[in-house]
């Protein structure tokens, strides 16, 4: 058969379906609105096998024959909400290197090429408000699997490497948490609700990773990890009586020990509403959030407000979608999300996403509808959908075994009644248009709401002070804190001595005399993909303007900074983002020819600190601080001359930040000024490009207009 024969018949077919050819003419074709579905079966919820060992640990058994697969999940009484506020991360660090940084009697890559011999696997984890594990593995493997997790759960070691290695993550991703709009706005939010009084918005920093010590995790682990603050469900392809047995000689020697869990942190409604802006000129479109405190599991209004939600904005076709996204066309996105934990309360969210020049638009259209929904309540035709929509999708959190036990689990970790489930389905069903829109008038308050948007106010249709009155929020990441040490009086002078040699060295009172400088030459950049050159041209109008050109094997690249502001080109025009504009202007700051054009400025502190040697040659070392930006530079100058030979500076690496060297060399005199023709730059211990210049050019008369933004 040939392809366009094969394509004709599927259309008619196609059609035939479509029209109802062959149906009886006589019969109309049923109205979707007139369709009866049967009504929704309550959840079946098997009884698991519960004991409790001597040592006080909780054990739930369920068989499920499915699969030759045994899994389990364990919870620990602990949490990030009880780690010291100058150490956020801490919960976090503990439980990943718990696993990876092996036990007493294993290290932790041992343990992993033995699991993964038998295709298992083992992982801990400390979260919020719990910590724990989880487990799976083929059924013949199971006392290896329960022997491991035994194993980590009671004595790992925090290996120093392993530690580490976790802190890097860490660092990685703090340095990263400002690129994407949507993440920027879901944190500040959740930290604009919960306030700085409790633990659940806080943010960690540089600085609280510098703080967390391995002793930190040994004793955290220590004052949380004990069998009478563990539970664990077991589920799978086995039999009862003798898993019990199992588990009893493996963590029945779990000694039992006196745990006092600190009082739980309970955030507070806000009593306001506020108005919150985040700047972020490089993007072209809002992330708007609205929302206050939302609730807890266990509440009397839990089931109504669930439903209300659906009904306002949790779903395709709710409320807000139709008349905000659908009618008006105001959104990317829109939604809304009531939001609830098992033991403090969540946080209702509205917002969505929009184009630049209808962000306040979007936010009242939220905002008259939020109000609609509080004073008229939701419609007989939305309760009647949500309900709909909650049932259908309920039945879908207990529909395998696995995810049966671990909600038992999860019910008893928090205190709940074992009927919880079949309750809350009850309450769904019985729901009536009045009992929700009563929890909505006493739980939901415009009144309390924090507004946050992340965007370019200069493209807004209007200014945000139309919604009240504006606070910015600076979301800046803090450097981490670099170990050196301050300045005194002395200090000082002997380091005003050292830069006066070096500014000497460089040519005195011709170095004063430069206005602009344009190099030439080529880079090296040390890629994943092996070694890179490309040619690149540098004019800096001092003391804070600069234009770079790189020819790249894909094409032609440039940067431009203009003061506090800055763009990029490759292709299409645009602003160049705020981390990297940042880190442009602070390099330019403490570039040697502007640090020597300013070393009398009250913007800069210069003192000595140490001396070393820069590849055999003694060398002064001395602090140069840019103070409007708290930038530091280590110089090292060459202790004969006076000439520069190596400097440090704190950069963002594809890890976090990290100490960047850089190695000057081959000086030469361009019209009484020296450069240094040859940089090379390491971070680490590792080469990270090199650059040698061609040429140099100072005061050739370059224009201000090179630096602007085409439009």
């Amino acid at each position: 058969m040939k392809p366009n024969r094969l394509f004709t018949i599927l259309c008619i077919m196609f059609a035939i379906v479509l029209t109802g050819y062959g149906q009886n003419k006589s019969e109309k074709p049923q109205q979707y609105k007139k369709l009866q579905y049967p009504v929704i079966r309550k959840v079946q919820i098997p009884d698991p096998a519960r004991f409790e060992l001597p040592n006080g640990m909780i054990v739930y058994l369920l068989e499920d024959h499915t699969l030759p697969t045994i899994n389990a999940t364990v919870m620990v009484k602990s949490g990030s909400r009880y780690e010291p506020s100058d150490k956020i991360g801490l919960a976090s660090l503990t439980g990943q290197v718990m696993r990876t940084g092996g036990t007493t009697t294993k290290k932790g890559d041992e343990i992993d090429e033995m699991l993964e011999k038998v295709g298992a696997s083992v992982e801990t984890y400390i979260s919020t408000s719990s910590g724990g594990a989880r487990l799976s593995v083929l059924k013949e493997n199971i006392d290896l699997g329960l022997s491991v997790l035994n194993d980590v759960l009671r004595n790992p070691v925090f290996s120093d490497d392993k530690l580490e290695l976790a802190k890097v993550t860490a660092r990685s991703g703090i340095s990263r948490r400002n690129d994407d709009i949507g993440g920027i706005a879901a944190r500040e939010f959740t930290r604009l609700v919960y306030g700085p009084a409790v633990p659940y918005g806080r943010v960690q920093e540089y600085a609280h990773i510098e703080n967390i010590t391995r002793n930190d995790l040994v004793e955290f682990h220590k004052k949380y990890f004990a069998p009478n603050t563990t539970m664990m469900a077991v589920w799978g392809d086995f039999d009862t009586q003798e898993m019990k047995k199992k588990v009893e000689n493996i963590f029945g020697s779990w000694e039992k020990r006196d745990v006092k869990l600190p009082p739980l942190p309970q955030p507070r409604m806000a009593k306001e509403k506020t108005v919150n802006f985040i700047k972020k000129d490089d993007v072209n479109q809002s992330q708007i959030a609205l929302g206050h405190l939302g609730g807890v599991l266990n509440e009397t209004e839990s089931s109504q407000l669930n439903l209300a939600d659906v009904a306002f904005g949790g779903a395709f076709a709710s409320r807000l979608f139709k008349k905000v996204r659908s009618d008006q066309g105001l959104a990317y996105s829109v939604y809304s999300s009531w939001g609830e934990d098992w033991d403090f309360p969540g946080i209702f969210r509205l917002g969505g996403s929009t184009k630049s020049g209808s962000t306040v638009k979007m936010i009242r259209s939220i905002l008259t509808e939020f109000s609609d929904v509080i004073k008229n309540g939701i419609t007989d035709e939305e309760l009647k959908f949500a309900k709909e929509s909650y049932l259908n999708s309920f039945v879908f959190n207990y529909d395998t075994k696995g995810k049966i036990v671990s909600q038992l689990l999860m019910l008893e970790f928090f205190g709940y009644p074992k009927d919880f489930i079949q309750k809350q389905q009850n309450e769904v069903q019985s729901a009536t248009k009045q009992s929700v829109n009563t929890a909505i008038k006493k739980r939901w308050d415009e009144n309390a709401l924090a507004i946050l948007v992340v965007g370019k106010d200069s493209d807004f249709d209007e200014p945000l002070s139309a919604l009240g009155p504006v606070k910015t929020i600076d979301i800046t990441i803090p450097a981490p804190p670099e170990k050196i040490p301050e300045p005194n009086p002395e200090t000082i002078g002997k380091g005003m001595e050292i830069i006066q040699k070096a500014l000497t060295a460089m040519g005195g009172e011709n170095v004063l005399l430069v206005k602009d400088v344009t190099a030439e030459g080529t880079m090296k950049a040390v890629t994943p993909m092996g070694e890179m050159e490309m040619n690149i041209e540098t004019t800096t109008l001092l003391p804070d303007k600069q234009y770079q050109k790189m020819k790249l094997p894909m094409g032609e690249m440039v940067m431009a900074m203009a003061g506090k502001s800055g763009w990029m080109k490759m292709g299409a025009v645009r602003d160049m983002p705020s981390s990297q504009l940042e880190e442009m202007q602070k390099n330019q700051m403490l570039d040697p020819l502007t640090v020597m054009q300013n070393v009398k400025s009250k913007n800069y502190v210069i003192y000595y600190f140490k001396d070393e040697k820069v590849q055999e040659t003694p060398a002064a070392g001395i602090i140069v601080k840019y103070v409007p930006a708290n930038a530091t530079a280590q110089w090292f100058l060459d202790a004969q001359t006076g000439m520069l030979l190596k400097s440090v500076v704190r950069q963002t690496g594809q890890s976090g930040p990290v100490d960047a060297e850089i190695f000057y060399s081959d000086y030469r005199d361009v019209d009484g000024v020296k450069f240094a023709f040859k940089t090379v730059q390491q971070a680490e211990g590792k080469k990270q490009m090199e650059t040698t210049l061609s040429s140099v050019k100072i005061n050739s008369g370059v224009k201000d207009d090179l630096f602007k933004k085409p439009q």
